[in-house]
């Protein structure tokens, strides 16, 4: 796996469609050593597609009601999240593509629409990669990438309060997302999600010294009561 798969989180079983989707045409007009026989513009174009579909599946499984409800706010939100300029930051900051697209020698530096093309030419290149019936691995792909630009679309995360497997005590609970707890339910047991509890626990001896300094406490309590009584009466 090269370091690019392993940033992208997906390892291609076609070399040759990675390799094109990272060619820029002018590495084929000047007959670079490492360009693909065809440059990325096609793979792009499919890319461009994959990801506006990608983002309106999320925000309808995953938006706020004014978004799923209102069809004006789900096209602006799948038009408008992911412009060209993000893009553009995305594959410079997370996946530093200016190491690994294939272009002239007379681009030094990639301009903002190479980084978005060869983004979108690799999107491109996931889909027809991973197979129609594996269509959760570029969503996956896209969901790693880009679901920090809409999370202010999203429903806030639904948590459920479960008891903790860890320890008896009464006030060991945690919260546990809605959707994973139900996802777990259809598994079977032996493959139950065990949620590690974190917080600190109390020993017999700590629960043990509780209850000798509560004694303690009575003791002189009704001692403090039983002088002041006799103060009263004497």
């Amino acid at each position: 796996m090269t370091d690019l798969e392993h940033v992208l989180g997906y390892q291609f079983k076609n070399k040759d469609i990675l390799q094109q989707s990272l060619t820029h045409a002018s590495a084929i007009h000047e007959n670079h050593p490492k360009a693909s026989y065809q440059h990325q513009s096609s793979l792009a174009f499919v890319g461009d597609a994959v990801l506006k579909y990608a983002v309106a599946r999320y925000l309808f499984l995953n938006g706020k009601d004014q978004v799923v409800e209102n069809s004006v706010e789900l096209h602006k939100g799948t038009q408008t999240i992911i412009p060209n300029a993000i893009l553009a930051k995305i594959a410079h900051e997370k996946l530093h593509l200016e190491q690994h697209i294939i272009r002239s020698n007379a681009h030094v530096a990639p301009t903002k629409n190479m980084y978005a093309d060869c983004m979108e030419a690799i999107f491109g290149a996931i889909a027809l990669d991973c197979g129609a019936d594996q269509q959760k691995v570029i969503f996956d792909v896209i969901e790693k990438l880009c679901s920090d630009r809409y999370q202010t679309l999203l429903k806030p995360i639904e948590t459920i309060r479960l008891k903790s497997a860890y320890d008896d005590g009464e006030e060991d609970y945690i919260n546990v997302p809605r959707s994973l707890f139900l996802h777990d339910q259809a598994r079977p047991f032996s493959q139950k999600l065990i949620v590690p509890d974190n917080s600190p626990k109390r020993t017999h001896w700590q629960t043990l010294g509780q209850v000798i300094l509560w004694l303690f406490a009575t003791c002189g309590f009704l001692t403090i009561l039983w002088l002041i009584v006799n103060f009263i009466i004497f």
